[in-house]
């Protein structure tokens, strides 16, 4: 699957730390029942990484703690069908999605303490037809 769309970022950011989100990467258009690929691509720059989270419609679904073991979790969420032993910390494959998958996903990157300094990025995805 080819991944589209580069997002505008927003970044809440100190002039003296460096983490940067540098894309996100959503499916514009998806037809029903394909697997979408979601993509996050940041610059910690020397920071090291807490968290990253992916939220659909203001609603988390997956988040990415290397320091846990396992480092991937999923949230339940209607609509959303993650493949875990597939995602990462830059991507989230969301098996055969529905109509129900429409929506706004955004990615939430965290760097570790003592600052975590968080930047973010939004796409949304619309899936159509199929039968």
């Amino acid at each position: 699957m080819v991944l589209q769309s580069r997002s505008a970022v927003n970044s809440e950011k100190d002039t003296t730390l460096s983490l940067s989100m540098t894309e996100v990467r959503i499916p514009k258009h998806i037809m029903r029942h394909e697997d979408a690929m979601l993509g996050c691509k940041y610059d910690l720059d020397g920071e090291s990484l807490y968290s990253v989270k992916w939220y659909k419609d203001g609603f988390e679904f997956y988040r990415y703690v290397p320091r846990d073991m396992p480092p991937g979790q999923v949230f339940p969420l209607p609509g959303v069908d993650v493949d875990l032993l597939n995602s990462t910390d830059n991507v989230v494959v969301l098996r055969h999605v529905t109509l129900q998958s429409t929506g706004r996903y955004r990615c939430e990157v965290s760097g570790e303490a003592p600052s975590f300094q968080t930047v973010s990025g939004h796409e949304d995805m619309i899936v159509v037809g199929g039968c």
